[in-house]
C-alpha cells in the first residue's frame, strides 16, 4: 500500500468538502480576476499620429526615414555598438536584426491620435478626420500594410469633450465596420482616466456599439491611460487603477502610462518630467502590482526626445531611448 494510503488522519471528507463548498465563490472570482497572462504578441512600442498628419503611407515613410537615419549615424555594426554600448558579440547581429525590423516592421502599433497630439479642431474636421482614419485603417488592413495592431486614441471621459470623444469613436467604428468589419488588431485607448465609473462609461459604449452592429460581446477591447494621480491613489486611499480594470468588465487590453501629464499633475518641472523619475516608477508600480495575473499590459511611457539633428544629438536620444 502506498504512503498516501497508510497515513493517519482527524479529519474526515466531510470537512474537506465542506471547506470547497464554502470557497467555491472565492476560487471563481480569482479564475476570473487572474487569468494569467493571454500568451500573444505584445508591440515593443506604439506610434502616435495627429489624426490629420495620418496617411496612407505612414508607416512606410518613418520606416524609410528610421533606416535613412541608421544609415547615415551607423552605418555599421560598430559605429552602433559604440553608441549605445553594446558588447563586441552581439554588435552584428544587433544591428542586422534593427535594420531586417526597420525593412520589414518599422511600426508595431499605430495609434491615430485625436487628443492631445491632435490639438483643437472644428466639429466638421474631426468628423471628416475620424472618417478618413477609418477608411485608411481598413485599405491598409486589407491590402497587408497595416501594422499588427492599429486604431485611435479617443478625446477622454472628462465632461468637456466627453460628447466629442464619444462621436469620434463611433464615427470610427462605424467607418471599419462598413468598410468590411474591425480588424483583429483594432486597439483604442482611453486617456485621462480618473475614476472608474469613466472606465465603466466606456465599457459600456463599447458593449452598446457590439449589440447596434450584432457584434459578438466583448469583441472590443480598449486600453487606459493612467495620466492623472486620482488613477493611482483615489480619494479614498485605494489605489485607483486596480477598480478601473474591475469597472472595464475584461475589457480592459493595457494600462499605458502618460509620462507627461502625470508628471505635471505631480507638480515635476518640465526639465525632470522622464518615464523614469521616482513618481513614474511608483506609478507603474502600483499599476504593475494592479495588473499582475490580470491579463492586462502594461506600456512604460514615453520620451518626447527625438533623434533628429546632428549626429551628436541623434546619438544622444539613441542612448537615451536604449536606457529607458
Amino acid at each position: 500500500m502506498g504512503q498516501h494510503e497508510t497515513a493517519a488522519t482527524s479529519l474526515g471528507q466531510a470537512v474537506r468538502d465542506e471547506l470547497d463548498a464554502s470557497l467555491a465563490a472565492v476560487d471563481a472570482d480569482l479564475a476570473r480576476r487572474y487569468p494569467g497572462d493571454p500568451g500573444t504578441r505584445q508591440p515593443v512600442h506604439t506610434v502616435y499620429v495627429p489624426a490629420d498628419a495620418y496617411a496612407a503611407d505612414t508607416v512606410r515613410t518613418w520606416g524609410e526615414r528610421a533606416l535613412a537615419a541608421l544609415d547615415e549615424h551607423a552605418p555599421d555594426a560598430a559605429s552602433l555598438a559604440a553608441v549605445l554600448g553594446i558588447p563586441d558579440d552581439l554588435a552584428e547581429p544587433v544591428h542586422t536584426r534593427v535594420r531586417a525590423k526597420l525593412e520589414r516592421e518599422p511600426v508595431e502599433d499605430l495609434r491615430v491620435d485625436f487628443e492631445d497630439g491632435y490639438g483643437p479642431r472644428t466639429g466638421a474636421d474631426e468628423d471628416a478626420d475620424a472618417a478618413r482614419a477609418a477608411e485608411l485603417t481598413a485599405a491598409a488592413c486589407q491590402d497587408g500594410t497595416a501594422p499588427p495592431y492599429i486604431g485611435i486614441r479617443m478625446k477622454s471621459m472628462e465632461a468637456a469633450v466627453r460628447d466629442r470623444g464619444i462621436r469620434t469613436l463611433d464615427i470610427f467604428l462605424t467607418g471599419l465596420m462598413d468598410a468590411g468589419g474591425l480588424p483583429a488588431g483594432l486597439v483604442l485607448t482611453l486617456p485621462k482616466t480618473s475614476r472608474p465609473e469613466q472606465v465603466a462609461a466606456m465599457a459600456r459604449l463599447a458593449e452598446e456599439f457590439e449589440r447596434a452592429r450584432g457584434l459578438a460581446p466583448g469583441r472590443i477591447g480598449f486600453e487606459i491611460q493612467i495620466e492623472t494621480t486620482q488613477a493611482i491613489l483615489g480619494a479614498d486611499g485605494t489605489a485607483t487603477v486596480a477598480r478601473m480594470i474591475d469597472a472595464a468588465g475584461g475589457r480592459a487590453t493595457a494600462l499605458h502610462y502618460g509620462t507627461y501629464d502625470y508628471s505635471a499633475a505631480c507638480g515635476i518641472g518640465a526639465a525632470h518630467q522622464s518615464l523614469d523619475h521616482p513618481a513614474a516608477d511608483h506609478a507603474k508600480a502600483v499599476m504593475q502590482a494592479a495588473a499582475a495575473g490580470t491579463g492586462v499590459r502594461l506600456s512604460d511611457g514615453s520620451t518626447n526626445v527625438l533623434p533628429v539633428g546632428p549626429a551628436r544629438r541623434v546619438h544622444d536620444a539613441w542612448r537615451l531611448h536604449h536606457r529607458l
